[in-house]
């Protein structure tokens, strides 16, 4: 038992081509959800209508065709063992989806309100199917085929933190677009750099030597071959990790749709990019310590502190309300938040890579699409409006004299941190059976390594 303990320690290299490709199609993909997740909404709210049921509506039905799109690429991607054309050549049609939100324009949008958001959304479903069949699906998949259990932790918090240094790069180099109006350059030169990855990686993405094509049945067979209840059964602990990472992601979604417009107007912090900056640093400093002490001394040591992190910060953001101090107390409170997503995702990530059967990579993220992607944003759709109208705070003749979109509609309220906090008290469950079986599922993969 000794030795195998030893031995936990020493991580198997990677290699140059794989790291360059993990930090590459990692970073990039995530320069592309960022503008989907933060920036769609955020100019659907100043540049068409700031009513939660607009934000909602392209948030629930991306998520959808999200998922659908992971289904189906995923089974394919595993039956015809391959996953570079799927990254490759999805990053580049990926990055071509998002340039084409240039024809929006800038400022107000001359459609009616209705129309101009059925056409945002259609435009956001085409874009996240393409985006979450290239990253959500082939990515993710590979990232399992070139890993294993002695340096998944490092990795999963590596990828963990792109959205962070995605949002830094957008924050530090073009948010300065947006607010000077210049949504049209913001959208092409953002989706340019996604399809460039797609160029580089014909040249540096390869696939692991030890991805073979999966066999079975019919393609709508193994389509659904990871909702069987047969499968559900015998591979049970890889669903309780989405399940963690659904409530994680959930605490998540209930606020950061709107986490330009909360911290801008609601807390009246015009420059923005100070408090937010100093979150997600944070987040990612802490987020990267994690991954570390992950491999070396073990998973199951981190999920009940870390869960705390997300309740705790959840309530202290929501106490600005009470309290004052908006400043402080958001750095604070937002950085827990945001770190202990970051670190949560890695674990269960982590985690689920561990329990996923030999040649079902890609299966293992159509579950992970559903359960992490889709469910968390769907409810947060349906749960946050409810909260905003409940909340009902009118905003001033002020505030309706330099946001024009907020017409009609409230403020997005603090209680909106506060249902993160409540979502974030559910991953205690699944965190609980993870946390239990960690210690001897990572012997036993040690095992089977044969060091």
């Amino acid at each position: 038992m000794k030795n195998e303990s030893s031995v936990i320690r020493k991580a198997t290299p990677l290699g140059g081509r794989v790291w360059v490709s993990l930090l590459v199609f990692g970073f990039m993909g995530q320069i592309a959800w960022m503008v989907e997740n933060v920036y769609f909404a955020t100019y659907i709210q100043k540049n068409i209508t700031a009513a939660g049921w607009a934000t909602s509506a392209t948030v629930a039905a991306s998520a959808v065709a999200a998922a659908l799109a992971t289904l189906f690429s995923a089974a394919w991607s595993d039956r015809v063992g391959r996953r570079r054309a799927f990254v490759c050549w999805g990053y580049l049609l990926w990055g071509a989806s998002t340039a084409a939100f240039a024809l929006f324009g800038n400022g107000q949008v001359a459609l009616g309100v209705g129309t101009a958001v059925a056409l945002f959304v259609f435009m956001d479903c085409v874009m996240s199917a393409i985006g979450s069949a290239a990253n959500d699906a082939a990515f993710s998949a590979w990232i399992t085929d070139v890993t294993d259990v002695s340096n998944r932790g490092t990795v999963d918090i590596v990828l963990s933190i792109m959205p962070i240094a995605a949002l830094i790069v957008i924050f530090a180099g073009f948010d300065g677009m947006t607010t000077s109006g210049n949504w049209t350059g913001f959208f092409l030169v953002l989706g340019g750099l996604t399809a460039g990855a797609g160029l580089l990686g014909l040249w540096i993405f390869r696939d692991s030597p030890t991805l073979r094509p999966t066999p079975g049945g019919s393609y709508l067979r193994e389509v659904l071959y990871a909702f069987r209840p047969q499968v559900i059964r015998e591979n049970k602990m890889i669903y309780v990790c989405f399940l963690g990472m659904m409530f994680s992601g959930l605490a998540m979604q209930m606020w950061q749709p709107y986490m330009i417009s909360l911290v801008e107007v609601t807390l009246g912090i015009e420059n923005y990019i100070v408090p937010i900056g100093i979150v997600v640093l944070t987040s990612a400093v802490i987020s990267v310590l994690a991954g570390k002490a992950m491999d070396k001394f073990g998973k199951e040591k981190l999920y009940t502190p870390v869960a705390l992190m997300q309740v705790l910060g959840g309530l202290l953001a929501y106490s600005i309300k009470f309290l004052g101090h908006a400043m402080a107390l958001l750095c604070v409170g937002g950085t827990l938040i945001m770190a202990g997503n970051l670190m949560m995702a890695g674990l269960f990530t982590a985690s689920s890579r561990d329990y996923t059967p030999e040649g079902r990579a890609g299966a293992s993220q159509s579950v992970k699409m559903v359960i992490y992607i889709m469910l968390p944003m769907v409810l947060s759709s349906i749960i946050d409006p409810w909260i905003i109208k409940a909340a009902a705070m009118e905003p001033t003749a002020e505030i309706l004299a330099k946001y024009p979109s907020y017409a009609g509609s409230y403020l997005y309220p603090y209680e909106l941190f506060l249902g993160a906090a409540v979502a974030a008290l559910f991953i205690f469950f699944p965190a609980r059976i993870v946390r239990r079986d960690a210690a001897r599922l990572r012997l036993e993969k040690i095992r089977e390594m044969g060091k």
